[in-house]
């Protein structure tokens, strides 16, 4: 990648068999940008310093659960570069159904920010101690997590 201006050949790891198909990049001053190519690398342009997300977990509202219903939420903000993986635990086995994050969004401090949302059902949500919401950003896991008797 000695060709495009601005970015450096550290820039592109290849790892196993993984072969760039595709590279397009345009450099904007302070702004962070991103693409994908190849076999679904992400490549991200650092415009400003890292930030690790703050993580907040809440319950349930009991009026949510009058009608059969759960969700948890949690909030992930003020992180930065833009990308996070959310994983759900139930008594520390993970979750497989029921979880939705949205795309993360730029705040007006230029951080990102994003929601994970956990539905369950009341008898769900009644079947487990401890629910855990683990955020993972540039390798680094925030995990967060709530027993469900402090939430009576």
């Amino acid at each position: 990648c000695h060709h495009l201006p601005g970015i450096t050949r550290s820039c592109i790891h290849h790892r196993r068999n993984l072969r760039i198909k595709c590279l397009q990049c345009f450099l904007r001053e302070s702004i962070s940008q991103c693409w994908v190519f190849g076999g679904g690398t992400k490549l991200t342009v650092l415009g400003q310093p890292k930030a690790s997300p703050s993580v907040t977990l809440f319950p349930p509202s009991s009026e949510e659960l009058e009608t059969n219903k759960a969700t948890l939420v949690c909030t992930i903000t003020d992180f930065y570069p833009g990308v996070v993986t959310v994983d759900w635990k139930a008594d520390g086995t993970p979750v497989t159904q029921g979880m939705e994050t949205t795309q993360p969004s730029k705040q007006s401090n230029n951080k990102y920010m994003a929601s994970s949302y956990l539905t369950l059902t009341a008898k769900a949500w009644e079947r487990h101690s401890s629910y855990s919401c683990q955020v993972t950003h540039e390798g680094h896991t925030v995990e967060k997590s709530l027993s469900r008797a402090d939430c009576s």
